[in-house]
């Protein structure tokens, strides 16, 4: 009896842990795309894919968007079926044979609400290469979609956030979906979309380059008690609070300087660690053209762009 004692904090220490204490692992990489109609990427895209794949090993990726350079009238439907085909080499495939799956919310330059053509090739290319994730509601997939990870543990909403209107249906959308079952039932929520609700970019931080009614956005977001919004566009990394939402400006390769303080641009990729059980996510941002660490207590304070400010925060919770 006294050995079965002893051994039992041992055998229970030993026990595997709930899917709610396991962190979940994303990698979160967008804004890569190169000039219009470019088949091919900067070479940081290739050094950051190597490190998802060879050394993170995350549990998904999240992508905010611009995965081609499309939204350009000019390019043609075989230009624009030749820059998926080179996103799915250099991207797509080396993630699904090292078994982590894409996800992702697509941006103004892969589906723009203004082409029609560009829309329609990303439906038919995403139509064929459908990422192996546990769907919540993909009815209109691939604009809009959710889903789980890590055992229903994180739960992810999609939005079609490519142009600066989400539409007042999309909003009651979104707020069915943070209500919904799955979503209750998980530790964290995440909501991805393209465009920021304020400004971080000094180069992007005008009207129709955020989003419009971003407060009633933020309100639906905070009453779901959404972890953070993770968006792209503005290709600069930057962690921060938004009134009571966390938001995660995912940064980009070919980044861009912070609103106010010019010099400040850099490619990034960021590993963000969710831990469900605890409601709280932290981060490991690297420079995506050195491999350098880029501290977050390095970043401005505070940005006072367009429908902020921002205030930087070290982590999510």
């Amino acid at each position: 009896m006294r050995r079965l004692v002893l051994l039992l904090p041992l055998l229970l220490s030993a026990a595997p842990l709930s899917p709610s204490a396991q962190p979940v692992r994303l990698a979160i990489l967008g804004d890569f795309n190169g000039p219009y109609g470019s088949t091919t990427y900067p070479a940081p895209l290739a050094r950051s894919v190597t490190r998802i794949v060879n050394e993170w090993q995350p549990d998904a990726v999240l992508s905010p968007g611009d995965l081609i350079g499309a939204q350009q009238a000019s390019l043609g439907d075989a230009q624009v079926r030749a820059m998926w085909a080179a996103f799915d080499r250099e991207v797509r495939e080396p993630l699904t044979r090292a078994g982590i799956p894409f996800a992702f919310t697509l941006g103004n330059h892969d589906a723009s609400p203004r082409s029609p053509r560009d829309r329609r090739e990303a439906a038919t290319y995403w139509a064929a290469h459908v990422p192996p994730l546990a769907f919540v509601d993909r009815a209109a997939f691939p604009f809009r979609f959710s889903f789980t990870l890590g055992s229903g543990a994180v739960f992810v909403a999609s939005l079609d956030a490519s142009g600066p209107d989400v539409s007042a249906g999309q909003r009651a959308w979104l707020a069915a979906q943070l209500a919904s079952p799955a979503a209750r039932a998980a530790g964290a929520r995440l909501v991805l979309g393209h465009l920021p609700l304020a400004g971080v970019s000094a180069g992007k931080n005008r009207p129709g380059e955020v989003l419009r009614d971003a407060p009633a956005l933020r309100q639906i977001m905070e009453a779901g008690r959404v972890l953070a919004y993770v968006h792209g566009h503005h290709a600069a990394f930057y962690p921060a609070r938004l009134g009571r939402l966390n938001v995660l400006s995912a940064g980009g390769i070919g980044g861009r300087d912070y609103v106010g303080h010019p010099g400040t641009a850099r490619s990034t990729v960021t590993l963000l660690t969710v831990w469900p059980s605890q409601g709280r996510a932290t981060f490991e941002t690297v420079d995506a053209a050195t491999g350098q660490p880029v501290d977050p207590a390095s970043l401005p304070a505070r940005l006072d762009g367009l429908n902020g400010p921002l205030v930087r925060v070290s982590d999510f919770r």
